[in-house]
């Protein structure tokens, strides 16, 4: 790695901290959709997913103008998926982090724009859900080079295995007849946890010219909560359809 630049990161870190005000003012101001009174609601509420759709949405009618594809964004996640792996595996933690929250950004454009211009199909839903395990994979594996010879390659693992585990009860319960929205960690809370923690720890250790030492706190953190948030979840589906299914 390069020398840290405390005043770049420092710089950036004002920026940013802007930005999250000026999010939270909107955040604040955005009307939140109904609640249907369900529990284990995701740890992102409605009101943010609306305000963060909405924000989008000036650049989604630009796609849908432009005729762009769904299948071109989704393949655009898997790419910047991979990309955010490789940058985990050599350790640039800002720019994997970007990366990550770029790659869940791509993967709420692809479905919107689907349903905008209306292609959607089973064909593209299908495809969308395989490429969303390849990207996890790619960010995961990533991670779990950075780690290699670290006790966190463990929750590495468990954080790997949960997300897919959480994505997989969700789509055999429904292939059963079962309805599953819930769940406090979804892949929107995946990519915001791994994201922002990374670029938290890659802007504090220029911040700090920690380039050269363990891990920050914040990355170890995120990792580990991303890990327990994520087999809870799974588990909590998995209980959730087997409950429903003996209902029957």
């Amino acid at each position: 790695m390069g020398p840290c630049r405390p005043g770049t990161a420092g710089a950036a870190a004002v920026v940013i901290a802007a930005t999250v005000v000026l999010a939270l003012r909107g955040i604040a101001a955005t009307v939140a959709p109904a609640q249907d009174g369900t529990s284990d609601a995701p740890l992102l509420g409605p009101r943010v997913r609306t305000w963060y759709t909405g924000l989008l949405a000036p650049i989604q009618a630009r796609l849908v103008a432009w005729e762009v594809h769904p299948d071109l964004l989704t393949w655009a996640q898997l790419a910047v998926s991979v990309g955010a792996g490789i940058a985990f595996g050599y350790g640039a933690m800002f720019l994997a982090g970007w990366l990550t929250i770029l790659a869940g950004t791509l993967d709420i454009f692809d479905g919107g724009l689907a349903r905008a211009r209306g292609t959607a199909s089973p064909r593209g839903a299908f495809l969308d859900s395989v490429v969303d395990r390849w990207a996890e994979l790619a960010t995961f594996a990533g991670l779990g080079a950075y780690f290699r010879d670290s006790w966190l390659l463990g929750p590495v693992a468990l954080a790997a295995f949960g997300s897919l585990m959480v994505s997989y009860a969700r789509a055999r319960a429904e292939g059963l007849g079962v309805a599953m929205l819930q769940g406090s960690v979804q892949r929107p809370e995946r990519y915001v946890l791994l994201g922002f923690g990374a670029w938290i720890s890659g802007l504090l250790e220029h911040l700090f010219c920690r380039l050269h030492g363990a891990p920050s706190h914040d990355l170890l953190g995120a990792v580990c909560l991303l890990a327990a948030l994520s087999l809870w979840t799974a588990v909590r589906r998995a209980r959730l359809a087997l409950r429903a299914l003996d209902a029957r």
